[in-house]
């Protein structure tokens, strides 16, 4: 009897757990985008869609409209049906009912719909470049007064997938102090200029991942399908921070928007392509057509952002971007916000100034898109030139209000002859054209105008929106430089200094304390340096030289190529030239990428330095970096003990760096340590912050301590 009930008991408790399950599939599921304070693209047809039980009948109830909708589910569980919204305006509400379920969306507005992508300076928000007090009062009082309650935010968490997903993971936000200070600072500024000046409900539907290069936002079967894209196939441009294989991004968090109807899409991206400028125009050709293709709402607009000046390692590689940036306005219903004016810092790659980023991609936005008159949209662009006499006469498009030039030392133009060789150029106006000329340079053949990578604008128009880079020339250029490295020759214990690079076919020139030329030295073997100094490199090609110099700080030092102790490793991704960086005579610039510092990710820098024999010592003195945009932090405690013996060691000195206020900007902090007596061994160690403190982007994770040389006097 116990075994029949035991049995019936278990019946009764399967028959249970599929009534659970049927119920649990009866419920009508939704895509993220579709739900409370959404915003709808104004006079359109737009999809509603979402998962039920196969065969469930779906009921949809608007309350602009007096007709329901129905739509069946398929065999695949999917239903979809389309609705036409009216002119903008709200708020409304929409109920959706199935067998055994219903959904009531409310506070939902008709306006205009904006996709924003990119990389990491999409991605910042407001509160991670500083919050509200980078900027005036009255921006932060606006949005608490409501003035933009009807702009809708949603930010799609990330995620990546090999195959296109059908949803995503986010929800619509209305705008206040605080959703919009976690909010991207980018599209925040472009959705609510266009709510001030259009008066219509804005959505902005952020898609957005720092550090991506275009291809994983691309559809990989469209890389597949250009022959000249085959190189993003073999060459993976990712890291432990973000994804690098084509295709995945779109996958995850462009593919489960294109149901949703929306109006355009801007983009702020291109650092992480500035290795490949040369196939980005092509790349991002098949990004766009590609969008444009599977959301089948035509050519619809997409602005996008030309990257700032930044100090980056490899020569012209961000002027070679934004010159590849300058050919994508050649894909239909296009355009591009300059951004060689707002840098600031040339040292960050994000530069803070989001507001006028926002708004430059709105001008475009409100003339091209919605016929709204505001006056000139675009900075100048370089259009034509002309050689006469001895001077190059360039004209340009966009010079409303004529062309401006705004300088201090320099106008940023440059001119050169048959020779190649560029010298600094006059510049008069006349109208809507420049005439350029140098006395160095009776025969010119070429201008290039703020063509490196840290170049800021010079050149405007009347509307005071800046001229992007050029150049004139089809000149080869030489985008790799010269590379110093120290080595130690112990048996006649002497640094020597050897240069290379990466750059193909190249010769290396240099020269001490002025910059390398035709009269400098070609570079054959190790350079010994007897005295400190500057040495500056050049690199050239057929006779030709690239333009672009590096330079180096040599010191002398009484540990120049001591052994060095670790108790904890340096990193590899910042070696600074390895085990005798610390004391090889090259002293770090304020670019953390310079090569020269030696990086510490969440380890304390801990060392004994041997300088292989007792020798009488005045002062041991080292820096470290501050540069709180790249992580990386100065030390706590830093102290300092010295010994003869590498046994008994006695204190000189210690400081915590970090007692005061920290650094905003990028700096170099220098202790110095007395000793005034016989020593050997030097013991330092400094106090890695450890993790990024909480008002920092990178909260949490694990922060750099940067440390360059070791001086003994």
């Amino acid at each position: 009897m116990m075994n029949k009930i035991i049995l019936c008991l278990k019946h009764l408790l399967i028959v249970m757990v599929l009534i659970v399950q049927l119920q649990a599939t009866a419920a009508i599921k939704l895509p993220a985008l579709i739900g409370n304070n959404m915003v709808l693209q104004q006079n359109s047809i737009i999809n509603v869609w979402g998962w039920a039980d196969v065969g469930e009948t779906i009921t949809v109830r608007a309350s602009w409209q007096t007709d329901s909708l129905v739509a069946i589910t398929d065999s695949a569980g999917n239903w979809f049906t389309t609705i036409k919204t009216p002119v903008a305006g709200g708020p409304y509400t929409m109920m959706l009912s199935g067998r055994d379920d219903t959904i009531s969306i409310e506070n939902i507005m008709m306006g205009e719909v904006w996709v924003c992508s990119g990389q990491s300076n999409m991605e910042f928000t407001m509160r991670g470049l500083g919050g509200w007090c980078n900027y005036k009062p009255e921006i932060r009082d606006e949005v608490s007064k409501g003035d933009f309650s009807d702009v809708r935010l949603f930010t799609l968490q990330k995620d990546t997938s090999a195959l296109p997903l059908t949803d995503c993971k986010g929800n619509w936000l209305t705008a206040d102090t605080a959703t919009v200070n976690d909010f991207s600072a980018t599209a925040w500024f472009f959705g609510s200029e266009l709510n001030r000046k259009l008066g219509v409900p804005i959505g902005l539907i952020v898609a957005a991942w720092g550090g991506t290069p275009a291809e994983v936002w691309t559809p990989v079967e469209s890389i597949r399908a250009e022959a000249g894209l085959g190189f993003y196939l073999s060459h993976f441009n990712g890291s432990e921070w973000w994804p690098g294989t084509p295709g995945v991004l779109y996958n995850a968090m462009i593919h489960p928007l294109l149901n949703y109807t929306i109006k355009g899409a801007i983009w702020y991206q291109g650092e992480s392509n500035r290795l490949d400028a040369n196939l980005y125009p092509a790349l991002m050709n098949t990004m766009i057509t590609s969008w444009r293709k599977n959301w089948g709402l035509g050519d619809f607009p997409f602005y996008f952002v030309q990257i700032a000046p930044y100090s980056d390692s490899e020569a012209f590689s961000g002027a070679l971007l934004r010159e590849a940036q300058l050919k994508c306005l050649s894909i239909p219903n296009t355009g591009m916000a300059v951004t060689l004016d707002i840098a600031g810092d040339i040292t960050d790659v994000h530069p803070k100034n989001k507001l006028d980023v926002g708004k430059r991609l709105a001008l475009w936005a409100l003339n091209k898109t919605y016929g709204e008159q505001t006056g000139c949209f675009s900075g100048p662009v370089f259009q034509e030139m002309k050689i006469t006499g001895n001077a190059i006469v360039l004209s340009f498009q966009y010079t409303d209000g004529g062309l401006k030039l705004r300088h201090t030392k320099q106008n940023n133009f440059i001119i050169a002859g048959e020779d190649r060789v560029f010298y600094p150029a006059k510049v008069n106006i006349e109208g809507s054209s420049l005439i350029i000329s140098s006395p160095h340079v009776k025969k010119p053949v070429a201008v290039r105008y703020a063509f490196t990578n840290t170049s800021e604008a010079t050149l405007f128009n009347g509307a005071g929106l800046p001229a992007s880079s050029f150049h004139t020339d089809n000149w080869d250029i030489i985008t790799g430089q010269a590379v110093l490295s120290a080595v130690f020759d112990t048996a006649i214990k002497t640094l020597t200094y050897q240069l290379s690079s990466n750059a193909r076919e190249t010769d290396i020139f240099y020269d001490f304390d002025k910059q390398a030329g035709h009269n400098g030295c070609r570079y054959q073997h190790p350079i010994a340096v007897k005295k400190p100094c500057f040495l500056y490199a050049t690199l050239a090609r057929d006779g030709y030289f690239s333009g672009q110099w590096s330079r180096w700080k040599i010191i002398t030092n009484k540990a120049a190529g001591s052994k060095i102790t670790y108790q904890s490793a340096f990193s590899e991704r910042y070696t600074g030239g390895g085990h005798i960086a610390l004391v090889d005579g090259i002293t770090a610039s304020e670019n953390f990428a310079d090569g020269s510092w030696q990086g510490f990710e969440g380890n304390d820098l801990d060392i004994v330095i041997d300088l292989g024999r007792v020798i009488k010592v005045k002062e041991v003195s080292c820096n470290f970096l501050s540069d709180n945009h790249a992580w990386i932090f100065l030390p706590g405690m830093v102290t300092a003990e010295v010994s003869e013996d590498g046994s008994a060691f006695r204190k000189i000195g210690e400081n915590d760096i970090r007692a005061g206020k920290e650094m905003e900007a990028v700096s170099i902090r220098k202790l110095i340590f007395r000793v005034k007596g016989n020593i050997r061994f030097i013991h330092i160690k400094a106090k890695n912050q450890g993790v990024c403190p909480s008002w920092h982007p990178g909260a949490g994770e694990k922060s750099w301590l940067f440390v360059d040389e070791i001086v003994v006097k």
